[in-house]
């Protein structure tokens, strides 16, 4: 019983990022945008698909993951309690 509310505490406010980036960086590591390079996803799998895809066209850049995850929310635990009295 213990381990089974436990487990629903922990799912239940587990927070998945919204969005994901790729972020383009020149030679000299600097922040670069470049044209016709989509940036914005919804999952990580295509994310990281595109980012592989772009490294192969253009192989005088680096591509990397920016995760957004979005803001937590305070006070859980009276949250959660009030859950289960429900």
């Amino acid at each position: 019983m213990t381990l089974g509310i436990a487990w629903y505490c922990s799912t239940k406010f587990y927070i998945k990022p919204d969005k994901h980036s790729i972020v383009v960086y020149d030679v000299f590591g600097k922040e670069v945008k470049l044209e016709g390079v989509r940036v914005d996803f919804k999952t990580q799998n295509v994310a990281q698909s595109y980012i592989s895809e772009y490294k192969k066209r253009f192989p005088h850049y680096n591509f990397a993951m920016a995760i957004e995850i979005p803001e937590i929310k305070k006070n859980t635990i009276p949250r959660i309690f009030k859950k289960i009295q429900r």
